[in-house]
């Protein structure tokens, strides 16, 4: 029998409370303790049956963790994975791994110099849609691709602004909230993003942080995307509306990414497979056939912590390690420095400066 794996959960907001609620469910792992600096959540530990504290040094010491998953507001996850290394603890670390580019170093270093194992939370990666796009789009299926177009538009509850990091830079907005997980879709889907060109505005909620965005995004490959953001449009075009990840949100069935290739095109999430009726004849005024791709549906976040244990078992590499969350992070740094210089930024040049 697999020997089950000691977690340990920092951070008790939505998130990780969810990450502690699924590992008490998981045969394959054992909730050792939870770990916030605000004692109001103690009822939380209570609830789970399991201590807590407010200090993860302290967890650590008494409850002997293989792996911790850290929750807590970005500008504290170098310092808490660092403690975990230290220790010998390994750690899954909330997207995006870092709120700058140097602390996101420090995680890469203490990884490095201590041997443990980091995870990033991007756990769309897990997700059986983006695995089943993944492999449409690097079989050949839709030829070469040439464009992406993506739409992420929904309406914020007024409440949701009523936590005060979410109205300020530089961690607040839904570029760093919502589309750094696009962004690392697209990298992982499509390849590396070469340059950004984005526009932004607070004009409904005139807040510190944007409320809508446009991004013109090129690839590596040649490839070109475009992003249009909002968090204040009444609209069933998202992630969270369409692909039903998450029961928290209305389901729309609708698609919300588009996928254009020469050969065929991709709509997402229904899967919806666009190509031309006759091979031998593909151009405009000629028909198309569409067919739906099967996927077999299943909770990315508990497919996450499975591979954290793998991971903590050292069965497996991390999906997504520090060098990898460090790059989705420099993207998001690149949309924010476009925004603020309106001007295109390479990726590359955000990534190299210290």
């Amino acid at each position: 029998m697999l020997k089950s794996v000691g977690l340990a959960v920092s951070g008790l907001g939505w998130i990780g409370k969810k990450h502690a609620e699924l590992i008490k469910m998981h045969d394959g792992c054992q909730l050792l303790g939870l770990c916030d600096t605000d004692s109001g959540r103690r009822r939380i530990a209570k609830q789970l049956d399991v201590p807590f504290y407010q200090h993860i040094e302290e967890l650590i010491e008494r409850e002997r963790p293989d792996g911790a998953i850290i929750a807590t507001p970005n500008q504290w996850h170098a310092e808490i994975a660092e403690t975990c290394a230290q220790r010998g603890v390994h750690v899954l670390i909330e997207k995006p791994i870092a709120d700058t580019l140097s602390a996101a170093r420090r995680i890469q270093h203490a990884s490095d110099d201590t041997g443990i194992r980091v995870l990033i939370g991007h756990h769309r990666r897990h997700n059986p849609l983006i695995q089943k796009t993944r492999d449409i789009i690097r079989s050949g299926t839709l030829g070469k691709l040439v464009g992406v177009s993506m739409l992420w538009a929904l309406m914020k509850p007024a409440e949701y602004f009523d936590v005060d990091w979410r109205c300020r830079s530089p961690g607040g907005g839904p570029n760093f909230i919502n589309l750094i997980h696009e962004f690392d879709t697209l990298r992982f889907v499509c390849g590396e993003i070469r340059q950004v060109c984005a526009f932004a505005d607070s004009v409904v909620r005139k807040l510190d942080v944007e409320d809508s965005l446009s991004i013109a995004i090129s690839f590596e490959s040649g490839a070109l995307g475009s992003i249009f953001a909002s968090d204040t449009a009444s609209s069933p075009w998202s992630w969270e509306t369409t692909t039903g990840e998450n029961s928290h949100y209305f389901h729309a069935d609708r698609n919300c990414y588009r996928f254009l290739g020469t050969s065929a095109s991709l709509a997402f999430p229904k899967m919806e497979l666009w190509e031309y009726a006759d091979n031998a004849q593909t151009d405009w005024q000629h028909p198309m056939k569409m067919s739906q791709r099967q996927v077999v549906h299943a909770d990315p976040l508990q497919l996450q912590l499975e591979h954290f244990c793998r991971v903590v078992r050292q069965d497996e590499r991390p999906m997504i390690d520090a060098r990898e969350g460090t790059r989705s992070l420099a993207v998001t740094l690149a949309v924010q420095k476009s925004i603020r210089d309106r001007i295109p930024v390479d990726v590359e040049a955000i990534s190299s400066c210290s």
